[in-house]
């Protein structure tokens, strides 16, 4: 069997940086890591059902002249579209979405109020649970088929609406085609279709040079939650080389 390296983990001194950009002695590193980890899984909690979210990135800072630890967390995420919103609205916030007075500024100014409203109560909720000093701030994707994270949830919902799954992948590499992206390549793996033995097919489209270390890789690992059992997606997107 060939051995298989994780393609961010292979490129991590050249072309990608860590997710968490910080330094720290031996004996806090590892609360620090499980501090990463706690600040990661509640703002997916909270924010699942807003934005669909790409990489939360954690930066920390220590001043010389003072021990107070700031921590800056940036959201990648794409914005949420007016009917998937209006429906999220209506299910989280029924009183405002059936006020006329606040419906007049429009859905995109209420769902940036409600934005801005969940990040004041994360921000509170943990400076109050770790002491320190945080700031978080959401940097919006404008297209989804430039990101892996992205492009491999649109096919896992794909899938869990039983949509057959060559149809899927035929439907992503359609639309990444017309964006700047380099080369594609989909793997779905499992019950696929339905069928008693699971197996993995993948498809191609473009370039894609994982032994390359000046290539920029993106790559990504979901799962689809469908009747039959669990898929799971890769995804590979080469978006051009490292000038």
């Amino acid at each position: 069997m060939g051995q298989k390296t994780h393609p961010t983990g292979f490129r991590l001194i050249t072309t990608q940086k860590h997710l968490s950009n910080w330094y720290s002695t031996k004996g806090n590193y590892s609360t620090l890591i499980e501090e990463d980890y706690f600040i990661r899984q509640k703002i997916e909690s909270t924010y699942n059902d807003f934005l669909s979210i790409s990489k939360i990135e954690i930066d920390r800072i220590t001043k010389e002249t003072n021990t107070q630890e700031y921590v800056n967390v940036t959201i990648h995420a794409l914005f949420p579209r007016e009917k998937e919103m209006s429906r999220k609205l209506l299910k989280h916030f029924p009183e405002t979405v059936a006020n006329p007075a606040l419906m007049k500024g429009g859905l995109k100014k209420i769902t940036t109020f409600f934005l801005k409203t969940l990040i004041r109560n994360t921000i509170r909720f943990f400076q109050k649970k770790t002491n320190k000093n945080f700031s978080l701030t959401i940097h919006f994707i404008k297209n989804p088929f430039e990101d892996a994270t992205l492009i491999a949830k649109f096919i896992a919902e794909q899938l869990e609406k039983r949509t057959p799954f060559r149809r899927a992948i035929k439907q992503t590499i359609k639309k990444v085609k017309r964006t700047d992206i380099q080369g594609i390549k989909v793997q779905v793996s499992g019950r696929l279709n339905g069928i008693d033995i699971a197996r993995s097919e993948w498809k191609r489209n473009g370039k894609i040079p994982l032994h390359t270390l000046n290539a920029k890789m993106d790559y990504t690992h979901q799962k689809a939650e469908t009747i039959y059992g669990l898929i799971g997606i890769k995804i590979w997107l080469f978006k051009g080389f490292e000038q």
